[in-house]
């Protein structure tokens, strides 16, 4: 029974995304196609981390997943929008960091609204994605929807590289057939820090796996406390991670989780205070919460748990609900392998956000393919084309 509960949970949630499509039940509600186009991928991705693993190197399904990743990457390309509210939004940060204003108390960072107009308000990104933006804007004296591509095509390419070094002794053609998804599978928002962030958890959670060492611990919890500070993903990732080590029996694993934590959280706090953290955390987490709220800045999205919520009157209880959802995935990841805890916690993440959010999606499918190559490494060579290993000389 339990092996259908995923499944049946993502067909259940392709189901109200139509009905949401069909329907528009929500008078300011629009693209409702995008909880539909998010839950179908997430469906996908699932069956990823469910084929065979002998079908993860065949040519064929290489050759379908580089045809669709350079199809997704010249469409994001050619829609790219010059005038878009990111790139307007940044700017505005840009100025306000450049005239000594706090970005989140100014009240002048540009949003639009549902009907398209400006809109100005604060900034609602974590802190640490200004940086990589704001020394890219200064470094090329200027700032348009060029410089804010070229530098998540940098951070996306790092990403490819760090896969490449995670797994070695896979070969180069099995893993770059997914890198043109991974670098322009999303370039119209800015979830490249986050993905970032993750392929350096992964990479070191891989090398813990096969050769444990302390000082792990520590750079883990670290680097999860500067993920805090980029956008949300990291938050479910992190609590799924940290839980998954609670052992009932062993009550002093609890001691590790509040370790790791504790540095996890004094890192973000340390990166949030030039900015106060207060600020910081009403005009990102408390903002994204709240759908009244965020509905005077963005435009809504209807997602597969706002959008019925919102329809039914029901939007106040929703942070409730959409903490309740998340909550669970993470209370399952004792039950589960490492890998699959965090991809749960994150399915389950996606799926209760207040707008669908396929920006995300090229970093969930990156964790299903790290998950994939460690299970065929666990399993032996004879299930993994291995580059082949140099001949001895002579």
């Amino acid at each position: 029974m339990k092996k259908f509960f995923v499944p049946g949970a993502l067909i259940l949630c392709i189901a109200i995304s139509v009905v949401m499509w069909i329907l528009k039940p929500i008078p300011h509600g629009h693209r409702y196609d995008l909880a539909f186009q998010l839950s179908l991928v997430l469906a996908l991705i699932w069956l990823l981390c469910k084929v065979p693993l002998e079908w993860i190197s065949k040519r064929g399904l290489l050759l379908a997943v580089l045809v669709v990743g350079l199809g997704w990457g010249a469409f994001n390309i050619i829609g790219i929008d010059p005038r878009s509210e990111i790139v307007g939004a940044y700017r505005s940060v840009f100025e306000a960091v450049d005239s000594g204003r706090n970005p989140y108390t100014s009240g002048t960072i540009f949003h639009r609204g549902e009907d398209g107009a400006p809109v100005y308000g604060n900034f609602n990104y974590p802190p640490a994605e200004i940086y990589p933006y704001y020394l890219a804007y200064k470094i090329c004296g200027r700032w348009d929807s060029a410089v804010l591509t070229g530098v998540m095509l940098f951070l996306n390419g790092l990403c490819c590289l760090i896969l490449l070094a995670m797994f070695k002794t896979v070969r180069t053609g099995c893993l770059a057939a997914f890198f043109p998804l991974f670098l322009a599978g999303e370039i119209k928002t800015n979830p490249s820090l986050t993905f970032l962030v993750t392929a350096l958890l992964l990479w070191l959670m891989v090398k813990d796996w096969r050769k444990p060492a302390g000082g792990r611990f520590f750079l883990i919890a670290v680097l999860f406390g500067v993920g805090l500070t980029t956008k949300f993903l990291i938050m479910p990732l992190m609590a799924a991670y940290y839980w998954h080590a609670f052992n009932p029996w062993k009550p002093r694993s609890l001691v590790r989780i509040a370790g790791g934590g504790a540095i996890a959280l004094a890192t973000a706090a340390l990166l949030m205070a030039p900015f106060g953290v207060g600020a910081v955390l009403k005009n990102t987490i408390l903002f994204n919460l709240v759908l009244k709220d965020r509905a005077v800045l963005t435009t809504f999205y209807p997602n597969v748990l706002s959008g019925p919520l919102a329809g039914l009157g029901l939007g106040a209880i929703y942070p409730i609900a959409a903490l309740a959802v998340v909550g669970l995935a993470v209370l399952a990841a004792p039950r589960l392998d490492l890998f699959p805890a965090m991809l749960t916690a994150s399915f389950a993440f996606l799926l209760a956000a207040p707008t669908p959010e396929p920006q995300f999606l090229p970093i969930i499918i990156y964790m299903a393919l790290a998950w994939r190559c460690l299970e065929m490494e666990q399993r032996g060579p004879c299930l993994l084309r291995l580059r082949k290993p140099e001949r001895p000389a002579g």
